[in-house]
Order: structure tokens, then sequence, then C-alpha cells
């Protein structure tokens, strides 16, 4: 998993002594990993990770929840489409 949060990487890293309120979810995801043959969290730039800060940056604005299981969203589509093309997006 990539993420542009230093600080779940490092909570992530010191999970087993650490007392963040983050800390039981961490664990619980610990927990799941181990069904899978590896699984690490990495920190990437923001740059790089710019699909998953818009999807972020829209699920603030949800007042409830949403999934897109058949479709992808139109502002992930426009993203992906510049990013290939080697353009930037401004937010």
């Amino acid at each position: 998993m990539e993420t542009d949060c230093v600080e779940v990487v490092d909570l992530w890293n010191s999970r087993h002594g650490s007392r963040s309120t983050v800390t039981p979810i961490l664990q619980d995801i610990g927990e799941l990993a181990l069904n899978v043959t590896l699984f690490v969290i990495q920190h990437v730039s923001r740059s790089a990770n710019h699909s998953t800060h818009l999807c972020a940056k829209y699920a603030c604005t949800l007042l409830g929840t949403s999934s897109w299981l058949d479709c992808i969203p139109d502002f992930l589509v426009i993203n992906i489409q510049a990013e290939r093309s080697g353009a930037v997006l401004v937010e």
C-alpha cells in the first residue's frame, strides 16, 4: 500500500509498541495482511499519488458513503487520462 502520509508509515512500522489512537486499526489491518503473501505500507510523494489524493478529497465532501463498483467517477477518469498524456492537473 502506498500513502503520501509519512506519519501513517511510521505508525505502521511501530504499531506494536505505539499508544496512538489508530493503533487498533493498524493492528486489524496487520491481521488481515496475514492472509496475503506480502503487505507493506510505503511512502510516496503526493505528486505520485494524485489519483488517491483526489479520491480522499472527494470523500471529504460526501455526507454519506459512496462506492464505485461498476463505474469510475468522472473526476478520476479525467485525472487518469491527463496522467497518461503527461499533463499536469491543477486542483
